[in-house]
């Protein structure tokens, strides 16, 4: 009974609030994964060699079970349901501010407004708010261009906007940075870890910060778990990416919950530590 107990627990601890999602637009055939935060084990999701499997930015509503993403100007977006099908159905719209097209390279999504929120690295650095069913974008708060923020997340829980910069020159240097993008200010959180120099993948959940950097994982083995409280690391994942990226995406879905045979493995692993375990005290 005790260890049915310890593998139930094992079970639950990897099947709930576990979902990391990543991708980034290596060139070739791209995929859009699954991590589970827990085990570290990557699932993939989905993958093509068109722009649709290559996110710059990534945004999960977590409420109507919706996720986002973006290439440049456009904006992809999927119900969990569909994704988890094998078969998305993937809808898109292009990003647009005063009428042109709007290229984006991080996103957020705020379940209070219903509207994403993106960062831009060119042309006027600011955040944007981002209609996600017109693509329509409006600039909420026009930053100084020495963050040069790239990775962002918005999340919900503490109703804060996170983003991630490369630059040397702005505030406090590379690293996690709080933006209040209706104060208008932005503050130092955590720095980057192990002389990474480029990540541009953020999801924000739980009063953490998951650091998704581009790859390929000989170079970037590792996503980074930071406690945002404390602006230290607690832990690392493992990257996925088999391929170079010049962005990289995250967000954090919970919805998005492994596949039954997937279940099925876990619990083989998780007995497996079990026995390992066993054989070990014996």
């Amino acid at each position: 009974m005790k260890r049915l107990a310890i593998l139930t627990l094992l079970l639950t601890a990897g099947l709930t609030n576990a979902q990391l999602i990543v991708g980034n637009d290596q060139s070739g055939t791209a995929t859009i994964w699954e991590v589970n935060v827990n085990t570290g084990v990557a699932t993939a999701l989905y993958s093509n060699s068109t722009a649709n499997a290559k996110p710059w930015g990534m945004a999960a509503d977590n409420v109507n079970n919706v996720l986002y993403w973006n290439n440049g100007t456009t904006l992809f977006s999927a119900t969990y349901a569909s994704i988890l099908s094998g078969t998305p159905s993937i809808n898109s719209v292009a990003i647009t501010f005063n009428g042109a097209a709007s290229a984006i390279v991080g996103l957020g999504y705020n379940p209070a407004t219903g509207m994403l929120l993106g960062t831009k690295n060119i042309a006027t650095e600011a955040v944007y708010e981002i209609d996600p069913s017109t693509g329509v974008s409006t600039q909420a708060y026009v930053y100084s261009s020495s963050f040069d923020f790239g990775g962002v997340d918005y999340d919900a829980d503490s109703g804060e906007l996170f983003g991630l910069s490369d630059s040397t020159t702005g505030g406090q240097g590379r690293g996690l940075y709080n933006i209040d993008y209706v104060g208008s200010s932005e503050s130092f959180v955590a720095p980057y870890f192990n002389a990474e120099v480029d990540i541009d993948g953020l999801a924000a959940a739980n009063g953490l910060a998951y650091y998704v950097t581009d790859g390929p994982n000989t170079t970037q083995a590792n996503f980074y778990i930071v406690d945002r409280s404390t602006g230290l690391l607690t832990g690392t994942l493992r990257s996925p990416f088999t391929g170079s990226g010049t962005f990289s995406a995250g967000a954090y879905a919970p919805g998005l919950v492994p596949e039954p045979g997937t279940m099925i493995a876990l619990g083989i692993g998780a007995g497996a530590l079990l026995a390992r375990r066993r054989r070990k005290s014996a």
